[in-house]
């Protein structure tokens, strides 16, 4: 048994929690609000593109992290709005191809880049001209200690130079152009050398620490020691919170338990998994969506997307995303429905 499964354990036993006394989620509930969540994240992301003739880290890339999570698993997912937010996507990007070659920052940076590449990773799109500039970009900007800074301060997404570090890290192990891999390799290892050394100060933080180390295959005793980090702030609720004195929510639950079991291994079927999806089963709405506060000064003037709660939406969307990962990580494989259409 390795050092954090026996540190999970260790949680549990000492909070007086018996594997036993859990009883794990529902799968026909798990399946339907999941179901729920897709179709509303479905239905806004076009919205959004329409309204803010732009797309977003928020209405595209989360949502479509989600899907590929979701339609492996036999969910019904609409493959003409998913084909046409990729190419949404890809159109507004390819409009700034040149300023990325330049080294321009577009406003958000290497979190807007990099995020927008785990999208259209999501999705399978090919390397291409569009990706290998935006790569150049991150290329360029990564700082002489490894790391890449955040250039904007709007928590919980886009803040912390270690969640900008590990995403950029992913996006350039994804579309590092053929025949330079080893240049880019090189940035990557320097990239997890950072992460490695920097601590955490917040939920957002620790997460994006352990999918770093996790995506850069770092030492099993090194991911071990961030998930255990991790887990340790699991609430008596089952949730997790972004910060001490918030309460536990969408956002922070459903990407603790994605790192968790993805970059650490933990079994859906492991107790305190199935006690965060309990606490996303109970606190989901009836719309689909989760109800996550803003913490981020408003950037841009705001607008409907179709998603709900008006000034809180891209935050709820972004936190429905996580929460719909998580839940479609933790749901039994089903068959295809008919209803859902074939992939290209």
């Amino acid at each position: 048994m390795s050092e954090f499964r026996l540190a999970v354990l260790a949680l549990w036993l000492c909070c007086g929690m018996s594997f036993a006394a859990s009883e794990g989620v529902d799968g026909a509930e798990l399946r339907a609000a999941v179901q729920k969540s897709i179709d509303l994240l479905q239905k806004c992301g076009p919205i959004f593109v329409k309204n803010g003739a732009c797309t977003s880290c928020h209405h595209q890339s989360l949502p479509a992290m989600a899907i590929s999570v979701a339609r492996p698993r036999g969910f019904r997912i609409n493959e003409r709005i998913a084909r046409e937010q990729l190419q949404a996507s890809a159109a507004f990007l390819n409009a700034r191809r040149e300023r990325y070659l330049q080294v321009i920052d577009i406003g958000g940076g290497a979190d807007t880049i990099s995020y927008s590449l785990l999208g259209m990773a999501a999705e399978k799109y090919p390397p291409d001209a569009l990706t290998d500039a935006m790569v150049y970009y991150l290329k360029a900007t990564q700082g002489s200690d490894g790391r890449w800074r955040a250039t904007s301060h709007r928590p919980p997404l886009e803040y912390s130079d270690i969640s900008t570090t590990a995403v950029s890290l992913r996006a350039t192990q994804l579309y590092a152009p053929e025949g330079e891999q080893a240049e880019y390799q090189e940035k990557i290892e320097r990239a997890a050398a950072w992460l490695l050394h920097a601590t955490p100060r917040a939920n957002e933080e620790r997460v994006f620490k352990l999918l770093g180390l996790g995506w850069a295959q770092a030492s099993r005793a090194a991911i071990d020691k961030a998930a255990h980090e991790l887990l340790v702030g699991q609430r008596a609720d089952g949730g997790w919170s972004q910060l001490p004195a918030l309460p536990s929510d969408a956002y922070a639950t459903g990407q603790a338990l994605v790192a968790l079991h993805q970059a650490a291994g933990l079994p859906v079927s492991d107790r305190a998994y199935q006690k965060g999806a309990q606490f996303l089963l109970k606190t989901q709405l009836e719309d689909g969506s989760w109800l996550v506060k803003t913490r981020s000064l408003p950037l841009q003037p705001y607008f409907e997307s179709g998603f709900p709660h008006g000034p809180n939406q891209w935050i709820s969307s972004t936190g429905t995303s996580w929460a719909t990962m998580a839940l479609a990580l933790a749901a039994e494989p089903a068959q295809l429905s008919s209803r859902q259409e074939p992939r290209p």
